[in-house]
């Protein structure tokens, strides 16, 4: 019996050093040193990291640190072409909200974990894969960053973990990272108001409006299942045309068949199409992000210009997809579009011109016996209007406005003549010129 034991034990021993990752393909990556020279998204500083064995060399994607404010660095991945002229992109964060300094530290160590580590010593980010079998560390040529066992399978990997963008091959699930967040703006890196998320109710885009989640864009109203996926597919066999697809896996969809000639949703097998956008040339190096400004684009690389060759190839908010003026953030915090262009900044004093500086009035103070008043928008609607429904039951003008009279997080209302119907804004942003017979109300201090 105390033989079996002891045999067990150095099998035990045995099979745990043999799932231990290699003394030669460990490191320790410190953040000092020069900065690379290249054009880089955010006009960010950045230092390319590297090893000997080349682990994080992949064409065309490189392991870096990168910071757009001083001594707040991001480790991240980074798509571009080496000796390229045109602006490189920063396509995935490990720690966006919580940044490190110089002298930080980047270690991936015998027992399997990835850990990044502040130039105190608190851990910022790590893969939490300690003694799991982690043999080896890779970057892949489609930008997934993996760690992975002795028989090559992935025991973590950065696809399972996006930020604000989609690589090619790359999924929400519900079961997992069912969302993208947005930057707060290209030059800060922390989560924005704007995300899309995957849940059982659709693919749905929302602005948080301090903790109310207002849906924008999307596909929302459909069940696309688990899992949404980027995919970037050829067209014909010579590889000179692609299409930008999201591929829905799912067996249940239910849309009827006008709903899906709107989407653009095409059956295949047990998951389905939507399109987004077919480029007549080799689309191999494409992305998905929902930006800064809430609009969903994919950038492309295209190898036959001499600058910007990340064009971009689809955008949500078009000229042929969904109307630009629908995007919230069109007229930055307020403004009224018509045709893609701000043509407008409404006040109680009329229509003024527009420009960046035009902003919401400021509402009246929530306090029993306030005075309200409103000024009068003929024409606009709200980007809400398309996912709202307005309210159920139709109700007389009067109705509408004493509803957002005690509402002290209405700034103004939407009321359709035409159908009595009563749309509250809790916020403003964008209004978007609307021939039907809507009306804007806007309230504000007198």
């Amino acid at each position: 019996m105390l033989i079996h034991i002891t045999l067990l034990i150095i099998s035990l021993s045995i099979t745990t050093t043999l799932s231990q990752v290699p003394t030669n393909q460990t490191f320790k990556f410190i953040n000092q040193g020069e900065f690379g020279d290249r054009i880089i998204e955010y006009d960010a500083s950045y230092r390319v990291i590297r090893n000997d064995d080349y682990t994080f060399y992949t064409f065309p994607f490189r392991l870096c640190f990168y910071n757009t404010t001083p001594d707040a660095y991001i480790f991240a991945i980074r798509a571009g072409i080496p000796r390229d002229e045109s602006l490189m992109r920063w396509v995935w964060d490990a720690n966006r909200n919580d940044p490190v300094r110089e002298n930080a530290t980047l270690t991936f160590g015998r027992d399997g974990n990835f850990v990044l580590a502040d130039h105190d010593g608190r851990v910022v980010w790590q893969t939490n894969t300690a003694n799991k079998g982690i043999t080896g560390i890779k970057l892949l040529p489609n930008g997934n960053l993996v760690l992975h066992d002795k028989n090559g399978k992935f025991i973590w990997q950065s696809f399972d973990y996006p930020t604000d963008t989609l690589l090619a091959g790359q999924s929400l699930k519900i079961n997992g990272r069912n969302k993208l967040v947005s930057r707060t703006s290209d030059m800060i890196n922390s989560d924005g108001p704007y995300s899309i998320v995957l849940d059982h109710k659709g693919f749905t885009m929302y602005l948080n409006n301090s903790g109310e989640q207002l849906i924008y864009g999307g596909w929302p109203g459909t069940d696309y299942g688990n899992i949404v996926t980027f995919d970037v597919e050829p067209e014909n066999d010579e590889g000179t045309a692609y299409e930008l697809v999201l591929t829905v896996n799912q067996d249940k969809v239910q849309t009827s068949p006008g709903n899906r000639r709107l989407l653009q949703v095409r059956p295949i097998g047990n998951a389905q199409q939507i399109n987004l956008n077919k480029l007549n040339y080799n689309a191999t190096y494409s992305f998905l992000r929902l930006g800064s400004d809430g609009n969903l684009k994919a950038f492309t690389y295209y190898e036959k210009v001499s600058y910007l060759k990340w064009e971009e190839s689809f955008a949500f908010f078009s000229s042929y997809f969904i109307r630009e003026c629908a995007l919230p953030s069109k007229c930055g915090t307020y403004g009224l579009c018509d045709k893609r262009m701000c043509v407008g900044c409404p006040s109680p004093k009329g229509l003024l011109g527009w420009s960046e500086s035009c902003a919401p009035p400021k509402p009246p103070p929530c306090e029993k016996g306030r005075k309200v008043d409103y000024y009068k928008i003929v024409g606009v609607e709200h980007f809400l209007n398309p996912y709202m429904n307005d309210s159920e039951i139709p109700m007389k003008f009067g109705e509408c406005r004493e509803k957002c009279n005690k509402d002290c997080k209405c700034l103004g209302f939407i009321y359709k003549e035409d159908t009595s119907k009563c749309l509250l804004a809790p916020l403003l942003g964008t209004l978007i010129k609307d021939v039907n017979t809507s009306v804007g109300y806007i309230k504000y201090a007198k």
